[in-house]
């Protein structure tokens, strides 16, 4: 009973975390928070006996943490950690392949590995909403009704948060060759 109370918990508190972290528009929060909800799924899967998607779920956590640090680096670096978290995930999946759920599995975690370190905005969530309908085979294979809930939540989260990142940059004036003259900019 005490294991059936902590998988709950342990889905509700990710599937809060996942849905909070999408409707954030600073970057750097969206990705620190995602990775605090990987680590929760991580738990969460390792309870429910979902090897490979407990192993790339912990990945995912620390994929996305150090995404937030590497958000304004040098595109050298941010390749380097894209690289070096698609290894990882291969290698996780390969030891802890399950089947064709694990395939799809291995196609979300790389999908969203090149997203939180090459994309923001909306090309970043819409990517997240996609990510989310490929989990949901997990989530149906485990028979979780908190990960169901989650990537359908998270879905509607990241069109929300698409939609609404969207039109803060369209809120955006554009700028004038006069706006960035008096800014500082070269106008050539």
């Amino acid at each position: 009973m005490s294991t059936e109370l902590l998988i709950h918990a342990t889905g509700v508190c990710a599937l809060a975390l996942n849905v909070a972290a999408l409707l954030r528009r600073c970057e750097r929060a969206l990705r620190f928070q995602s990775g605090l909800s990987g680590a929760l799924w991580a738990l969460n899967n390792l309870l429910l006996g979902a090897h490979t998607a407990a192993a790339l779920s912990l990945v995912s956590a620390g994929r996305t943490a150090t995404s937030a640090v590497t958000l304004g680096a040098a595109e050298p670096w941010r390749h380097a950690a894209c690289g070096a978290f698609a290894a990882l995930t291969l290698i996780a999946s390969l030891c802890t392949w399950q089947g064709w759920s694990s395939a799809l599995m291995l196609v979300a975690s790389l999908l969203s590995t090149f997203a939180v370190f090459h994309l923001s905005a909306m090309p970043l969530r819409l990517t997240m909403l996609l990510v989310s309908a490929l989990w949901m085979v997990n989530a149906w294979s485990v028979d979780s009704w908190e990960q169901m809930l989650a990537n359908v939540v998270t879905a509607g989260a990241a069109v929300y948060g698409a939609r609404r990142s969207a039109g803060a940059t369209a809120a955006l004036p554009p700028r004038t060759s006069t706006a960035r003259r008096a800014a500082g900019a070269s106008t050539s």
